[in-house]
């Protein structure tokens, strides 16, 4: 089975090259990269270059750099993807030598208990300082959310622990989550949505990544702030004024959810009787 590493990159030089590294030190081998650059001007390019240069037939950069922001330059790489599984990479994390075989590994299991179904996958994290010193070994435990989110639509669109850099997904889960809507806030938990709507998924309870927070981090912080996320250890807790853009995101999903359901959970959410 191949893989294919989703990366969108955006001024991305000061931590690359660690990132780089681990991928090219993963214990599973049958992995290709796709990289799309989001219109870097800084030495990013070149990087990437140098490393391609190195793992000649196994890197791919995409021609296109306009700059599209996180969630679309993610998309159009699911699209130019025909592997059977995909992952998803943040330019500043570091990927623990086992991340693709245990995640691969997990979702092997899952296709044969469900045959032809979309499947996801995701893992804990360790959130890391600047220079990889372990800030909190659980990123679940550390913004108290739970992996079993991912089993209810309502708490995913409420409280939603999938992160995307810990991602892989199958072929017919990209089927699933194509395209983006407008709607959508971010890849990860559009994705998260849709696959444990029409398929199945699971997570690993393990850490398989160095989570880096930082103040220039560009995929966090890109989305961070103004729409959804409060900074990357806050980008997965959704709060009450994340409101309007968890209900435009059951508006886009083609399949019906009740209103009413969502407010229950997050009224139940607010006072910690779930959790």
């Amino acid at each position: 089975m191949n893989t294919d590493i989703l990366l969108s990159t955006y001024n991305g030089a000061a931590f690359l090259e660690e990132l780089l590294r681990s991928l090219a030190a993963q214990s599973f081998t049958r992995w290709r990269l796709l990289v799309r650059d989001d219109g870097s001007v800084d030495e990013t390019m070149d990087i990437l270059k140098s490393f391609q240069e190195k793992n000649r037939g196994r890197v791919f950069i995409l021609e296109d750099n306009k700059h599209l922001g996180p969630k679309k330059s993610f998309e159009v790489l699911l699209t130019k993807s025909n592997a059977e599984t995909m992952m998803f990479c943040d330019q500043d994390d570091v990927w623990l030598p086992d991340k693709i075989k245990n995640t691969l590994t997990k979702l092997k299991e899952l296709e044969k208990d469900h045959p032809g179904q979309p499947v996801l996958v995701f893992s804990d994290l360790k959130v890391v300082d600047n220079d990889l010193k372990i800030i909190y070994p659980s990123f679940w435990q550390y913004i108290k959310v739970k992996p079993e989110n991912s089993r209810n639509i309502y708490r995913l669109l409420i409280n939603n622990p999938v992160v995307g850099c810990t991602v892989m997904i199958n072929r017919q889960a990209k089927k699933a989550v194509l395209p983006f809507p407008e709607q959508a806030v971010m890849h990860d938990w559009w994705m998260a949505l849709n696959v444990s709507r029409k398929g199945v998924t699971g997570y690993l309870d393990q850490p398989t990544i160095l989570y880096r927070v930082h103040d220039k981090n560009s995929i966090g912080a890109s989305y961070a702030g103004k729409k959804h996320y409060a900074g990357r250890l806050k980008n997965i807790s959704v709060t009450f004024s994340q409101n309007k853009d968890a209900l435009n995101m059951l508006k886009a999903l083609d399949f019906p959810l009740s209103q009413t359901k969502f407010w229950a959970y997050k009224t139940a959410i607010s006072f910690s009787k779930l959790f």
